[in-house]
């Protein structure tokens, strides 16, 4: 029964005799594309309402019932579009009306493509139920999946070159269309696209004649007759890459053409300019020529219609040297007039932030590398031609950026150029090289560093110091108010702390007004030597920092420092001795001194004992002597050990008298049957080095009776009775007569004058030297007489 076995020409005058291989409608991509956004297996769901079913074998027929089916035209598709509240499917309607009647055939060529693919991605697609399950009308489907099991499966690579193929030849793409062609198989059911076909192979043998008589000619040396052909060939293939590259070599514009393309490099791709001049509503096809690539290699498009003559190319990648061509285009899309042909261009962007400096005797830049580059080079240029380029890093760390230095350079005016090398791609050679980034930058005169710096105080008062270096330019003594610099290190003169304000500066053995003011000898740099320079003296109290520092006009040169002291003297120095052998010193501590050091003189002999505020403050300074005379002299030490004192530290003196302690016991007097005699008073004088010389106290011993079994000591030489005396004179006499220093007087108690016992004996110096002379006294008990 005739359309059981689908291939037989049945149906309208245009019907298919075999399933089609290929769509056969420019757009078919974006037509799929709206298809695929609104979920549609096949455009046939689309046709036929909900539970109908679509009949195609003999044309497009949406079947709603026994006896009910509706065939398809436009006129549906129109009246479908209006009853269609999904604006998507709305619009694809009107999409498929505008192809029904551009071609009746064109809309039933697409739904059986599809439900073939469908049929041969489907597991089950040899069976009429699965047509059934893809809305085909159970009429048709054995006679379809029969149809689809005769044409040949298409892979990925098949199905995008069958459903482009159209596009190619309305854009006149012969080329592209002809490798799109030779990836499907033969054509031998499918009639349209056999002429399709048959007329590409014409169109393509027809531009490779015009490929070969223009090579002809070019090779005979007549470049505007290849040129002639070079076209012919593009008007047939308007993507023929061999084409092109002849026109390029071979074109030469005449007097009346247009400029030529300008292409310049910008951020992020290559901007295209067309020359000024009229082109109406001219149509352009822009292709990039990259060197390197192979010469049959397919032509790269670039995407974009210009816009008032401009036109970025944003797909050209960096590090190759590019070349574009425009293609006039008839209204057919077919190449047509002369072309635009730019100029080569690298395209390697530059290095950005370029920055630079110098110093003494070096310039230092620093950019960030593009993205992309291998790495970089510098070139520099002085005032005797190329200098030595600073090395760069060999390779581009990306997002970083690299710094330079070149050293040893004389003073004048250098020329810096950075340029990104890019790495070779294809058969580009060495690659690359960016256009290059200058900058002029002047390598100044800076002064000689000062080389040394001491100092000493000077006997009259003041520091004197003493440098070397820095010869060529001024020296300047500063007090930096923070830490100092590092000894060479670059500075301008703009941010120098203010010279040294001490009073008394001025250098010596030279003219005063000429102090710290070198300059320049014109004749030459001066030959090196040691100047010096008086300075008064620092604040008292002060620990400075003394830095030289050589300027030459803005610039200036950090040089070596001193440390400079003035300590504070010491003051309120006292001496009290506490003990036998031991004696306290105080004073007041001098400022932010840390140590003091206290000297004792005794019996010839000097001890310097250190002490430290901390331990000063906590405990006092107890020092170990002998009874002898003594005495002791304090200063500050220095806060570092290498200061210079501004000046010798002021000592505090302090002096103390020998050791002289007078004592003193209380003697019972010898037996007389039951009852004691009376009490005897034994002083005894022990005086250091053999004398206690003239001026020794008087002793009193006072007595205190108040009734009470213990009475209370006298507080005072007049709180009691007085019950012996024994003057000063005595007690010297005694002292001097043993020639040891010691000696012994001994008085009786005038026990009628001593209170009603019990009562209690102390003893008293009396006399202007009383208060350095020690008073030891005896057991307590042993002054009470009962």
């Amino acid at each position: 029964m005739a359309g059981t076995e689908f291939g037989h020409a049945i149906g309208l005058s245009r019907a298919l005799s075999g399933l089609p291989l290929a769509p056969l409608l420019g757009g078919y991509g974006e037509l799929l594309a709206a298809q695929q956004g609104i979920g549609l297996r096949h455009l046939g769901e689309l046709l036929v309402p909900p539970g109908g079913r679509l009949r195609v074998l003999d044309g497009i027929f949406a079947v709603s019932g026994p006896g009910r089916r509706r065939h398809v035209g436009a006129g549906v598709l129109r009246a479908l579009r209006r009853e269609q509240a999904e604006p998507a499917a709305a619009r694809l309607l009107e999409r498929l009306a505008g192809i029904q009647e551009a071609d009746p055939a064109a809309l039933r060529r697409i739904l059986l493509y599809q439900l073939t693919h469908l049929l041969h991605d489907h597991p089950q697609g040899h069976l009429p139920a699965t047509a059934t399950g893809f809305g085909v009308d159970p009429a048709e489907a054995a006679a379809l999946v029969h149809a689809a099991a005769r044409r040949a499966r298409l892979d990925g690579g098949q199905r995008a070159a069958a459903e482009a193929l159209r596009d190619d030849l309305l854009e006149h793409r012969i080329r592209s269309a002809a490798r799109r062609a030779a990836l499907l198989p033969p054509a031998d059911g499918d009639r349209a696209l056999a002429a399709l076909l048959a007329g590409l192979a014409a169109r393509t043998a027809a531009a490779d004649a015009e490929l070969a008589v223009a090579r002809r000619h070019e090779e005979q040396g007549d470049p505007e007759r290849a040129c002639v052909h070079y076209e012919e060939a593009l008007a047939l293939a308007g993507d023929c890459p061999r084409a092109v590259r002849g026109l390029v070599r071979s074109y030469r514009p005449d007097p009346g053409d247009p400029g030529p393309l300008e292409s310049v490099l910008v951020p992020g791709g290559v901007e295209l300019h067309w020359p000024t001049g009229e082109f109406g509503d001219a149509r352009w096809r822009v292709v990039r020529l990259t060197r390197g690539e192979p010469a049959g290699a397919p032509l790269t498009e670039v995407a974009g219609r210009p816009a008032r003559g401009v036109l970025v190319d944003r797909g050209a990648g960096t590090g190759v040297e590019v070349r574009h061509v425009a293609l006039p285009l008839r209204a057919d899309g077919a190449v047509e007039g002369p072309p635009l042909i730019g100029a080569p261009l690298a395209v390697a962007p530059a290095v950005t932030e370029l920055r630079v400096g110098d110093g003494d005797g070096w310039i230092e830049a620093s950019w960030t590398p593009p993205t992309g580059a291998a790495h970089c080079e510098v070139t520099l240029t002085g005032p005797g031609g190329r200098a030595p380029a600073p090395p760069v890093p060999p390779t581009v760390r990306a997002g970083l950026r690299e710094t330079v230095r070149a050293r040893g350079l004389t003073p004048g005016r250098y020329e810096l150029a950075v340029r990104a090398r890019y790495a070779p791609t294809g058969r580009a050679g060495r690659g690359v090289l960016s256009t290059a980034v200058t900058a002029a930058v002047t390598v100044h005169v800076w002064p000689a560093p000062v080389r040394t710096l001491t100092a000493t105080a000077r006997a009259a008062g003041g520091v004197e110091f003493h440098r070397t270096g820095g010869d060529d330019g001024e020296v300047r003594l500063v007090e930096w108010p923070g830490e100092a610099p590092a000894e060479g290190a670059e500075l301008t003169a703009a941010e120098l702390p203010p010279p040294l304000d001490w009073a008394g500066r001025g250098w010596s053995g030279g003219d005063p007004a000429a102090a710290d003011t070198a300059r320049p000898d014109p004749a030459g740099p001066r030959s090196s030597g040691s100047l010096s320079v008086s300075i008064g003296a620092p604040p008292p109290g002060s620990l400075t920092t003394v830095s030289a520092v050589s300027v030459l006009g803005e610039r200036a040169l950090a040089g070596p420092g001193v440390l400079v002291e003035a300590p504070l003297p010491v003051t309120g120095l006292a001496l009290l001795r506490t003990a036998p052998g031991l004696v306290q010193v105080t004073f007041d501590w001098p400022g932010a001194a840390g140590t003091v050091t206290a000297t004792v003189t005794q019996d010839g002999r000097s001890t310097r004992h250190a002490v430290a505020r901390s331990v000063f403050l906590r405990e006092g300074l107890h020092l170990p002597v002998t009874p002898a005379a003594l005495s002791v002299e304090a200063h500050a030490a220095p806060r570092s050990a290498r200061s210079v004192l501004a000046a010798p530290a002021a000592e505090a003196r302090a002096e103390l008298p020998p050791d002289v302690a007078i004592a003193y016991e209380l003697v019972p007097g010898p037996r007389r049957g039951l009852r004691r005699g009376p009490a005897v008073l034994r002083v005894t004088v022990r005086a250091p080095g053999g004398g206690a010389g003239p001026d020794l106290p008087s002793f009193l011993l006072v007595a205190r009776g108040d009734g009470g079994r213990n009475p209370r000591r006298p507080g005072g030489p007049a709180g009691g009775t007085a019950v012996c005396r024994v003057t000063g004179a005595e007690l010297a006499a005694a002292a001097a007569g043993t020639g040891t220093g010691t000696g012994t007087v001994e008085r009786p108690i005038d026990t009628a004058a001593a209170p009603g016992r019990p009562y209690a004996l102390r003893g008293f110096l009396l006399g202007g030297a009383a208060a350095s002379v020690r008073l030891e006294e005896p057991p307590l008990l042993s002054l009470v007489v009962r």
